[in-house]
């Protein structure tokens, strides 16, 4: 997400929404961190898109008026239409409800 919200364009160069602040490298790593103690306390164990889409969520939704519409665009134009990542975008879908 970083590399398509951080220039307003996505991978096939439609104009996206910018979220009011990016993903610091900490914040990524809290989101990894998040997702694990998600599948772990409430899962499986092993990452599942849901424990991620929740975790990304809370870090990229900053802002609930703004973000939350930039996060919701994000997820229907890039992330629907990529291969092999149906799961995740049901879960994140789900959770941005």
């Amino acid at each position: 997400m970083a590399s398509a919200a951080s220039d307003g364009a996505s991978h096939n160069d439609r104009s996206l929404k910018v979220p009011t602040g990016s993903l610091s490298t900490a914040e990524a790593i809290s989101v990894l961190a998040n997702s694990m103690a998600l599948a772990g306390n409430f899962g499986t164990g092993e990452v599942a898109p849901n424990d991620l889409a929740s975790a990304i969520q809370g870090s990229v939704v900053k802002d609930e008026e703004k973000d939350r519409v930039v996060w919701q665009e994000y997820l229907e134009t890039v992330i629907r239409e990529r291969d092999g990542w149906k799961d995740f975008y049901r879960a994140a879908r789900s959770s941005a409800k």
